[in-house]
C-alpha cells in the first residue's frame, strides 16, 4: 500500500500539522509506504493568495510527485493558499483516488472557523454565496481578501471540484451535519467521521501539581480572554503553554497576575509532564472545534478536562464523568466550574482521571484509528459508495 499525503503547513504550527505527522507515523508503523507532498504558507503569501483559485506551480508539482511516487491513494489535508484546489485537478489527471480531511469549515465560510468578532458566525451556512461574511471582512479583517477566498471556494463548488473527492473525512458528527446541510452537494456516504488520535503518553496523571493547564494556540477563538479573565479574579494557579497572535496579551497578563505562568511553546514530552501533574486541563474555546488534539492528549494522560459546552467538546467531554462543562464564552461560569472542581474530594477526582483514560482507550488510540483509516482508503480505492469497508 502506497499513500501520498498532501498538506500545506501553517505560519503558526497547530493541531492540523501535528495530525498529519501522527497519521504518517501511524501508517508507517503498520508497514504502509507513505510520502508527503508539502506546501507552505511561510513564503510569498500574496502570490499564493492571487493563485488561490488555481495555483499552476502546485498543479505541476503535484503531477510530478504523483508520477514519481505512484500512490494507490492520496490523502489531502490543508490546501489553503499555497496548495489550492489545483492539487485536486492534478490528482484527477493522474487518475488516482483521493480522500480529504476537512479540519475546519473553510468550504462553508471564508472565516474557516464559523467565528467572527468574538461570537459564532453561521450566516454563511444560509446562503449560496457568503455576502455578509465578505461585507464584514471575516477573514483577516479584509473585505477584499475575504471576497477572494470566498470566490475561490464558490468557483470550485459550482464546478464540482470538491465533490470529486472519494471520501471527505470530518472529525466528529456535528461537523458532518453542517457539511451535509450545506449547498456543497456532498452525499451522506461521501462524508465519513474519523476522530483524531494520539500515541499513548508515557506520563500518567498524578495530579501532584496544584495548578490548572492550558495548552494550545493563543488566539481569540480559543477563548484566551475568557481564560485570563477567570484566573485573574482568583488565586488559582494557571500554566499556559503555546504560541499564537495573542502571545503578547498573555505575557501582559502574566506581569499583572502572579498566579498565571506562561511557559511558551513546548515539546510533547514537556507537555506530557505538565498534563500529568496538573489538576485538570482547561479548554475554553468559543468556536466549533473540529477535534481538539489537546483534549485527546489529556485523556491519554488520564487528565480530566474542563471545557466549554460547544461543538466537539459537548461530545468528547461527558459532564461529571471525564471532565466538566461550562457555558461557552462565560468567564464567570468557568471560574464557578473550577471552584466546584476544587471542592471535589480526591477520590472523586481520581474517578474522573480513570474515566479520562477509559475515554482515550475506547476512542482515540492509534490502533483504532488505523482500522478506521484503512477502511476509508480501501473504500476510496474501490470507488464504492455505501458498501462495507475492508481492512488493508
Amino acid at each position: 500500500m502506497r499513500v501520498l499525503f498532501v498538506h500545506t503547513s501553517y505560519k503558526f504550527r497547530g493541531g492540523e500539522d501535528t495530525v498529519v505527522e501522527e497519521e504518517i507515523n501511524l501508517l508507517r508503523s503498520h508497514a504502509v509506504t507513505v510520502d508527503l507532498l508539502a506546501f507552505s504558507n511561510a513564503g510569498d503569501v500574496a502570490a499564493s493568495l492571487l493563485q488561490l483559485p488555481f495555483n499552476f506551480r502546485s498543479y505541476k508539482k503535484t503531477i510530478r510527485k504523483v508520477n514519481e511516487f505512484k500512490p494507490d491513494v492520496v490523502h489531502i489535508h490543508n490546501l489553503h493558499f499555497a496548495g489550492s484546489a489545483s492539487v485536486i485537478y492534478a490528482i484527477k489527471k493522474c487518475n488516482v483516488p483521493f480522500v480529504m480531511t476537512l479540519h475546519n469549515y473553510r468550504l462553508l465560510c471564508p472565516s474557516a472557523t464559523l467565528f467572527y468578532n468574538g461570537a459564532i458566525f453561521t450566516n454563511s451556512l444560509k446562503h449560496t454565496f457568503p455576502w455578509k461574511a465578505v461585507k464584514l471582512g471575516v477573514y483577516k479583517n479584509s473585505k477584499l481578501v475575504t471576497f477572494w477566498s470566498a470566490l475561490s471556494v464558490y468557483m470550485h463548488k459550482i464546478s464540482g471540484t470538491w465533490k470529486q473527492c472519494a471520501k471527505l473525512i470530518v472529525l466528529q458528527k456535528h461537523s458532518k451535519k453542517l457539511f451535509l446541510k450545506s449547498s456543497l452537494g456532498f452525499t451522506i456516504d461521501q462524508v465519513v467521521v474519523k476522530a483524531n488520535f494520539c500515541s499513548p503518553f508515557l506520563k500518567k496523571a498524578k495530579h501532584e501539581g496544584n495548578y490548572f493547564l492550558y495548552v494550545g494556540r493563543l488566539s481569540n477563538e480559543k477563548g484566551i480572554d475568557i481564560l485570563l479573565k477567570a484566573f485573574s479574579t482568583s488565586n488559582l494557579s494557571l500554566v499556559i503553554a503555546g504560541d499564537g497572535p495573542l502571545k503578547d496579551h498573555v505575557a501582559t497578563a502574566v506581569q499583572h497576575h502572579s498566579n498565571i505562568q506562561y511557559v511558551g511553546k513546548l515539546g510533547k514530552e514537556a507537555i506530557s509532564d505538565l498534563m500529568a501533574q496538573s489538576s485538570a486541563l482547561i479548554f475554553p474555546s468559543v468556536w466549533f472545534e473540529g477535534m481538539p488534539l489537546t483534549i485527546i492528549e489529556a485523556f491519554a494522560c488520564g487528565t480530566p478536562v474542563i471545557a466549554s459546552n460547544i461543538g466537539a467538546m459537548q461530545t468528547m467531554i461527558t459532564n461529571n464523568y471525564n471532565g466538566l462543562h461550562f457555558k461557552a464564552g462565560d468567564a464567570d461560569d468557568l471560574l464557578n466550574t473550577i471552584m466546584y472542581w476544587q471542592t471535589l474530594p480526591a477520590e472523586q477526582k481520581n474517578e474522573f482521571s480513570t474515566n479520562a483514560s477509559i475515554t482515550y482507550n475506547e476512542n482515540y488510540t492509534p490502533d483504532l484509528n488505523f482500522i478506521i483509516i484503512s477502511r476509508i482508503y480501501a473504500s476510496a480505492m474501490q470507488h464504492k459508495g455505501n458498501e462495507s469497508y475492508h481492512l488493508l
